[in-house]
């Protein structure tokens, strides 16, 4: 399909709206949402207000922002289809998932059952309970990056506990059916955690339909929000579930930091321990509330996502028009915005080859990364026809110049 047939459909109006917000345009096509995102504006101006306020009052607007991160708990819950109450603020996807896997109660002789493909964070939390006994059974996952359901099903036994997934793989792009995986965890005994870091801000989610026991994700990727802010969601029924870690005064019911109660909040708020990355989350809060506003549209139907997959169609089209190998999930339900890049064989591309042409790209304008042998382009809803074609450009460029 020539990409001149999409110049009439392209900006979709949500693209065009968040693209209006997005500075880094000027400079860059960037296509590396599945590594670090570019702040939108009005999430740079929060953060800056936020510091303005810090350098010129101290601690005074306190309150003030404390009220903006319950917002942001409650901008989050809306987001997920959860209760405000399943919702704690985390530094990163890492400390969700330790959370879960420190604070859960665990037997020796129980297992943990995670795709070998995992991202670390994924992974060493996992793989550091076996000190306590617990064994971690990775399943096998094919280059394509497939999660085959039966696999997962063939690992479970009477001592599973957790069945651990993310949500999109972080090379291969293939975005998992939450549904139907935590159908079958769940049709099994386990609980079910989500890895949601490369889906979260690209594509919706309702927790209540799918029945995630726990979720986390940092908002730097998908949901545009600064490093080091991030969501973890767990179930009601949970709370008492997990042993909280890391307590301190943000955890207790009172708000009289007497250092002798013992009386943990009845919310998720348990969790966060003590003073939040107030900046990253005041930002992350102000990027939840404009993808909030772009994902909804008649119908229940997320113009994001729609604007996210015809990206990566476009891309697709206009690179394989071009000669390059693409590496993405055959099936339109498991694509994500991930699209691997390749000139051949792992043979034809060394990794010293990819990352020339990165680097080709960036001197061009262009960012993406190398990832598995590949590399790895990630479009957000944002990024239209022109940055399509500047990507395409520079890679023909490289290619006829080496």
């Amino acid at each position: 399909m020539p990409a001149s047939l999409f110049r009439s459909d392209f900006p979709l109006a949500a693209g065009q709206q968040l693209r209006n917000l997005m500075p880094v345009v000027k400079k860059w096509a960037y296509f590396d949402h599945a590594a670090v995102a570019p702040l939108p504006s009005p999430t740079a101006a929060a953060i800056s207000t936020y510091a303005l306020q810090a350098s010129e009052q101290g601690d005074v607007p306190w309150l003030t922002w404390s009220a903006q991160l319950a917002s942001l708990r409650g901008a989050a819950a809306e987001f997920l289809g959860a209760s405000m109450t399943e919702v704690a603020l985390v530094n990163n996807t890492t400390h969700g998932i330790s959370l879960v896997a420190e604070g859960f109660p665990w037997k020796s002789g129980d297992n943990v059952v995670v795709p070998d493909n995992e991202f670390p964070s994924n992974s060493l939390p996992w793989s550091g309970l076996e000190r306590r006994g617990v064994e971690l059974r990775r399943v096998r996952v094919d280059p394509s990056g497939v999660v085959d359901l039966s696999r997962l099903d063939q690992a479970i036994d009477g001592r599973t506990r957790i069945v651990s997934v993310s949500w999109v793989g972080f090379i291969s792009g293939y975005r998992i059916d939450v549904g139907a995986v935590a159908d079958l965890v769940h049709s099994r005994g386990p609980l079910l955690m989500i890895d949601a870091i490369q889906g979260l801000g690209a594509f919706p989610i309702d927790v209540r339909q799918t029945q995630v026991d726990f979720l986390c994700a940092d908002g730097h990727k998908w949901l545009l929000g600064p490093e080091g802010a991030g969501i973890l969601y767990l179930r009601d029924e949970h709370l008492d579930l997990l042993q909280p870690l890391g307590i301190g005064w943000n955890s207790l019911a009172t708000d009289n930091f007497d250092p002798n109660s013992l009386t943990l909040k009845r919310t998720a708020e348990r969790y966060e321990g003590g003073a939040a990355n107030m900046p990253g989350m005041l930002g992350l809060g102000a990027s939840l509330k404009l993808l909030a506003e772009l994902h909804h549209s008649p119908g229940n139907q997320s113009p994001i996502a729609a604007n996210v997959l015809h990206n990566v169609a476009v891309l697709v089209d206009r690179l394989r028009s071009a000669g390059f190998l693409v590496i993405l999930p055959e099936e339109a339900d498991h694509q994500s915005g991930i699209v691997g890049i390749s000139w051949g064989t792992p043979a034809d591309t060394p990794e010293s080859l990819l990352l020339a042409a990165r680097k080709h790209c960036l001197a061009a304008g262009v960012v993406l990364s190398v990832r598995g042998g590949r590399l790895r382009a990630s479009t957000h809803a944002y990024n239209n026809i022109d940055d399509i074609e500047q990507l395409v450009e520079s890679l023909i460029e490289f290619r006829q110049s080496n």
